[in-house]
Order: structure tokens, then C-alpha cells, then sequence
């Protein structure tokens, strides 16, 4: 049985960490604490590359300001390599030792010299005094309260929260672009847990925005009163406060379009078409995950069934189901 990491918070640690080859030592690695990952802000990397023979990079800078002078980043595959003027794809076999790259990346790297740690995304091909875009990690929705007139005015721009404590205004007007694909796009797209490239005009004001593939099946909040908002719908369940709070799991998954069952031996069974996702009995400790390699999941409190709702802790249902946790 697989010990997994109960706080929602450290997933993209996770993520980056398993990322990194097995040349950086576990003795070695260094994860920022819980639970402030999920509102920290990218690390952006920059500097002259140096190509690796493993196919990382070498980032090398004299700038004063960088936070690192010298740094490691690999490349996930399905990293996006983004062109700095056109926001298409950049052949990174065509970067030569020596051209400017930027790279962002997560807060979790190793603690050798120079660091190692995986890139978010990769930005190159930028002209000598160019202003490179920016990358940010939406986390939360617009809190701009319009004024109670009718008919309401027409909305102009939005201003969200990003990791690292800003607020984000984008105007409508703005150019958004999907990555990779010919799907029509808004600033409506621009959900919690949505990750962007962000073009600005000489004053700071966004014109250009690249929206890249979203990362979870979906997004929750909880208020003080139990109260649950899948993808920004009310549930008409609610949590279980306590500690840890637990979640509704049949109304949570059907939310995020997964089937719930109940099979005989096996308890609440969530499937996705015939493919089960989890099951798990009440009172159990673990989920059954039959089609992943790594088994059992190891539940941070037991599952709890009480008045014909089955509940699980919040954090290990966000984690089974994908889903994208933020604070209102």
C-alpha cells in the first residue's frame, strides 16, 4: 500500500517532484511547507541556455534581481515551449546554446547547486528589448461587485486573483487564444485553477491572452456553512464540518459528470464509462483504484456514511477526483 500526500495544497509540489530525473537525490529534495503552495506564484527563471545532454537546460544569468543565477529546468513531456511574439509552438530543437529563455516554474525544487526543478512553461525566440509575457495561475473568480442598477452595465474587464497574492485586471476586448487547439475562447474560460501567458502593453494593460490546457476535472469551494459550488453550481448537499471536513461524494463526482454506484462488496464505485475511477466502503481507511498502477489509496480519515450520504475527507476526494480547490 502507497502513501500519497494528504494536503490538496502540495499537488503541484508533487507533480514537480516526480518530474525530476533520477539524477537529484531524495536526500536532496526540498518541498516548500503547506498549505501556501497553491498561492505562491511561479518562479521565473531566466538566462543564456545551455542544452543538456539528458535534453534539461541550463539557464545562466548575471541579473541581480534573478532569484536564481544559475538553475537546472527539465522538460515534462508536453511542456509548452511557447514563441515570445507569435504564442505559437517553439521547436526547441532549433534553440542553440547561448539564445535567451524564460521559464517558469513550480516552487519545489532540489536543494543541489545549482538547483534542479521542472518547468510550468517555457518561453523563447524574444527579441532584443522585447517585453516577455507573463505566466500566472488563476485562483480564484472575480470579486468585482457591480452596482445594482438596471439594466446592468455591460462588463468590461475582470479582475482576478492569481497566485502570489495580485489581482489580475483583463478586459474583455483582450485577444484569447487556446493552446494547441481551434476551440473558441473567453475571458469566461479563465476558471480557478486555469493557468495563462499574458501579454502587456507598454502601461501594464493586458491585450493578449493564452490559455493553456486546464489541469483538473473541475473546481470547487466551500463556505463556512458546509455549502459546496462545483464548477460554480450550488450542490444541494452539503459538507460535513468537521476536522477534516468531508465532502458529499456522489453529489461531488456527478457534479464533475462521473457515474456513482453502489456495488455489493466494493461500496460507492465512481466510473468514468465502464472504467472504474475508486470505490470504497464505509468505515474503510484506503479507495480501491483497480486501473491505477499504484493501488490502494490511503484515506486521510475513514470513509463515513451517515443518513444515506456517503462522505469523504475533502482533501482525498479533491485528490481522487481531479478537482481544483479555491478559497472565496
Amino acid at each position: 500500500m502507497k502513501r500519497f500526500a494528504r494536503i490538496f495544497s502540495l499537488t503541484l509540489c508533487a507533480a514537480v517532484l516526480m518530474s525530476l530525473p533520477a539524477m537529484a537525490a531524495e536526500k536532496d529534495l526540498l518541498i516548500s511547507p503547506a498549505p501556501a503552495i497553491e498561492s505562491l506564484a511561479p518562479v521565473r527563471a531566466w538566462g543564456k541556455v545551455t542544452k543538456l545532454e539528458s535534453g534539461s537546460l541550463l539557464l545562466r544569468t548575471d541579473d541581480e534581481t534573478a532569484l536564481h543565477k544559475e538553475i537546472v529546468v527539465h522538460l515534462p513531456e508536453g511542456v509548452p515551449c511557447v514563441d515570445a511574439v507569435t504564442g505559437l509552438p517553439m521547436d526547441m530543437s532549433k534553440v542553440k546554446d547561448g539564445d535567451t529563455l524564460y521559464a517558469w516554474v513550480g516552487n519545489a525544487m532540489t536543494m543541489s547547486l545549482p538547483p534542479q526543478t521542472s518547468a510550468l512553461i517555457v518561453v523563447g525566440n524574444i527579441p532584443a528589448d522585447y517585453k516577455v509575457p507573463e505566466f500566472y495561475k488563476v485562483i480564484g473568480t472575480d470579486q468585482t461587485v457591480m452596482p445594482a442598477i438596471y439594466p446592468a452595465p455591460e462588463r468590461t474587464e475582470v479582475n482576478l486573483p492569481v497566485a502570489g497574492g495580485e489581482t489580475l485586471t483583463i478586459p474583455v476586448s483582450a485577444q484569447f487564444t487556446p493552446w494547441l487547439t481551434r476551440q473558441m475562447v473567453t475571458v469566461d474560460n479563465l476558471v480557478p485553477g486555469s493557468q495563462i501567458l499574458v501579454w502587456k502593453d507598454k502601461d501594464g494593460k493586458v491585450e493578449k491572452v493564452l490559455l493553456l490546457p486546464y489541469a483538473y476535472r473541475g473546481y470547487y469551494t466551500m463556505n463556512d456553512k458546509g455549502e459546496v459550488t462545483v464548477n460554480g453550481e450550488k450542490l444541494s448537499v452539503n459538507a460535513k464540518l468537521s476536522d477534516p471536513n468531508m465532502l458529499p461524494l456522489r453529489a461531488v463526482a456527478e457534479a464533475v459528470n462521473y457515474d456513482v454506484t453502489w456495488v455489493g462488496g466494493q461500496g460507492a464505485t465512481v466510473k468514468e464509462g465502464d472504467k472504474v475511477i475508486f470505490s470504497v466502503l464505509p468505515g474503510a481507511g484506503t479507495a480501491k483504484r483497480p486501473n491505477v498502477e499504484d493501488g490502494d489509496w490511503e484515506l486521510l480519515t475513514p470513509c463515513v456514511t451517515e443518513m444515506g450520504v456517503t462522505y469523504l475527507a475533502a482533501s482525498d476526494l479533491s485528490l481522487l477526483l481531479d478537482l481544483y480547490f479555491y478559497n472565496t
